[in-house]
């Protein structure tokens, strides 16, 4: 064995490790990424939970050279039984998301735990499927875009921006998202293939709702989130156009006067009636870092308001999977993986966490590729298991179309690849990837 990768007990793991591999299936745990550094106790429990023995990389993490060598020593020590795999069961994911709520409420990221732990309820349920949310999920999407448009040409003629009619706007995306959120997501993905039909203020929004609606937020605070959203990049109207519609390259120069636009914001939202401090605080602060390294005012840790906190990571997460004047897009597993590396830098570590919690690894309508060669398309989640979605088959090994899209449950199918059927997945593709658009499949 490599002396790079070093088997020890679990009972030993600390901190600043750098795990691998496990002793079990990766989609076996609960563990999204297959390869992470341990930075807090929690994940250090959960690895004792689920394994008897990890692989720890030496040349990765924090580890230090006399660390090392004691690990190297650790490979002759007597290894510990096995225990007995433990079991997920439906109810644990509600166990944790109150255990978060309780988190997110010292942290200021929680208004109130009471609105829907006191009814007895784990949060908002699933009231219909993507494919019967489509329309109005479309309609919802249609009439944020126009209104955007809106609001852009109002800003820029006359410097503000009406409350009531945006809060108006919202209601039928936050009608669509409490009954399913995904089919609102459905219609993002889709858009995502061609810039031109895309807006990122409307994708971004819809992420924060869907953020809001994880959480368990109330209907107006839902209703904020939705409407910062949609006023993120309000200061853009200011802007010369020659200057927002610069692509490839640029200089630190023009950088700087592209990140006037937060200032700019900021005033429109000052000379608009009935603007509340969280609708401002997203303006304000979706720039803004958890290591200090944002802008404009180089905001760090509990200085960030909680609502600039989910609009940062919504915004970010929505650039790394759009096409930019600045960048191609990410697909949605690898932008996960992105955001993945920044928590505790860019991002506190748990709203990474409930970000990822609230998209999935593999969100509807991103494209996959599976351990096959073949592709589909994420047709609902698994909240159980993250890495075995339901998808359609669309391509197959050769990324030729199939005959006949078929439709696979990959929690029905075997992990073990000398068992027959054996799939799972192996990447992501970018949106509109082999020319796929997911949109005409609930048409």
């Amino acid at each position: 064995m490599s002396i790079k990768q070093i088997p020890i007990d679990v009972a030993k793991v600390a901190e600043g490790m750098y795990v691998s591999k496990l002793d079990r299936p990766w989609l076996e745990t609960p563990f999204i990424f297959q390869g992470f550094e341990i930075r807090e106790q929690a994940e250090i429990d959960m690895l004792q939970r689920y394994c008897s023995i990890v692989y720890i990389d030496v040349e990765r993490g924090k580890l230090t050279d006399d660390q090392v060598r004691r690990l190297i020593q650790m490979q002759r020590q007597p290894r510990a039984p096995r225990p007995q795999p433990a079991r997920r069961t439906s109810s644990e994911p509600g166990k944790l998301v109150r255990w978060l709520q309780k988190l997110l409420t010292r942290l200021g990221l929680y208004r109130q735990a009471a609105t829907l732990a006191s009814s007895g309820q784990e949060g908002y349920g699933i009231q219909t499927t993507v494919r019967a949310e489509a329309a109005a999920a479309r309609d919802a999407y249609q009439a944020l875009a126009k209104h955007h448009k809106q609001l852009m040409d109002r800003a820029t003629i006359r410097g503000d921006v009406e409350m009531d009619v945006l809060r108006r706007a919202v209601q039928p995306a936050i009608d669509s998202v409490l009954r399913n959120p995904n089919a609102l997501a459905w219609q993002v993905f889709s858009r995502k293939r061609s810039s031109e039909n895309y807006n990122r203020s409307v994708g971004t929004a819809i992420w924060c709702l869907m953020f809001g609606r994880h959480l368990n937020f109330d209907r107006d605070m839902l209703e904020e989130l939705a409407m910062g959203g949609m006023l993120l990049d309000i200061g853009n109207s200011m802007l010369p156009k020659s200057i927002a519609a610069t692509s490839g390259a640029i200089s630190e120069e023009h950088r700087n006067m592209l990140r006037q636009h937060v200032e700019f914001g900021a005033k429109i939202l000052e000379a608009s009636q009935g603007v509340v401090q969280t609708v401002a605080d997203m303006a304000r602060c979706h720039h803004e870092r958890f290591d200090g390294s944002g802008y404009p005012q180089g905001m760090h840790g509990n200085q960030i308001p909680p609502f600039g906190r989910i609009a940062g990571i919504a915004d970010c997460y929505d650039a790394m999977t759009s096409e930019t004047p600045y960048s191609k897009p990410m697909a949605a597993y690898d932008a996960a993986r992105a955001l993945n590396e920044m928590r505790g830098k860019d991002f506190a570590a748990e709203v990474v966490e409930q970000f990822l919690a609230t998209m999935g690894m593999f969100p509807v309508a991103s494209l996959v590729e599976l351990n096959d060669g073949s592709v589909a398309v994420v047709l609902e989640q698994n909240p159980i298991n993250v890495l075995r979605p339901k998808v359609l088959l669309l391509l197959d090994a050769n990324k030729a179309p199939l005959p006949q899209p078929r439709v696979v449950e990959m929690r029905d199918l075997p992990l073990d690849a000398t068992q027959s059927g054996a799939l799972w997945i192996v990447s992501g593709h970018e949106h509109g990837a082999f020319g796929i658009d997911p949109a005409q499949i609930f048409k």
